[in-house]
């Protein structure tokens, strides 16, 4: 099976317009996940068999996944996708396609969000529980916070996160025993926002 990319540079704007569409995001970060079959997508989100393979074809036709497997069954053939990468991100050529471009990314956050929100409903209770009263020492991250900065000096930040995960990543392909083999979840969202949700001293008087 081809290997999935990290990330998927866009460079046409019908592949921008295909993620515009909530129930494409959907399927797509459902085949970001692992390769599945319209038949399975279409029972796990509820929606007719056809609407899926409408879907599917829209993805496929605009390269955002791609064909890995197919079963044959008796008369019955399975095709299985799977996303071409785990991001997808715009060219600087469709940077100016605001609307297209800024509904995607909403759609992305959203949908992501919905997922990180039902994997902490599947998660075991140990997952949550701590042994120190000192977060330092957490193997669990769950907070909120709002920063007036220049944007500038948020981009710098966001860059040195991206070092960081790059480097949780090495350390995952680091050799060690099954034994000491965990598995841990990790999304981060970050995004402007015209108005501060959390409300300083001053507004609550």
């Amino acid at each position: 099976m081809e290997k999935q990319n990290d990330i998927m540079v866009l460079t046409h704007l019908e592949q921008l317009k295909s993620l515009s569409d909530p129930l494409r995001i959907e399927i797509l970060c459902l085949l970001v996940e692992e390769a599945r079959s319209g038949q399975q997508l279409s029972q796990q989100m509820g929606e007719s068999r056809s609407k899926v393979h409408y879907h599917l074809q829209d993805l496929e036709k605009n390269g955002l996944i791609r064909l890995v497997e197919e079963n044959r069954k008796g008369n019955m053939t399975q095709k299985l996708y799977r996303a071409v990468a785990k991001s997808f991100i715009p060219s600087t050529e469709l940077l100016s396609f605001h609307h297209e471009y800024g509904e995607s990314r909403r759609l992305m956050t959203i949908s992501t969000l919905d997922r990180a929100k039902s994997r902490a409903l599947a998660a075991p209770e140990s997952a949550f529980l701590t042994d120190s009263e000192d977060h330092r020492k957490w193997h669990r991250i769950a907070s909120q916070t709002e920063v007036n900065i220049p944007k500038e000096k948020f981009k710098k930040w966001v860059a040195k996160y991206h070092e960081l995960i790059q480097e949780l990543n090495r350390m995952a392909e680091e050799e060690v025993s099954e034994e000491e083999m965990e598995t841990f979840y990790l999304m981060t969202v970050a995004f402007q926002i015209d108005e501060p949700y959390f409300k300083g001293e001053k507004e609550d008087e």
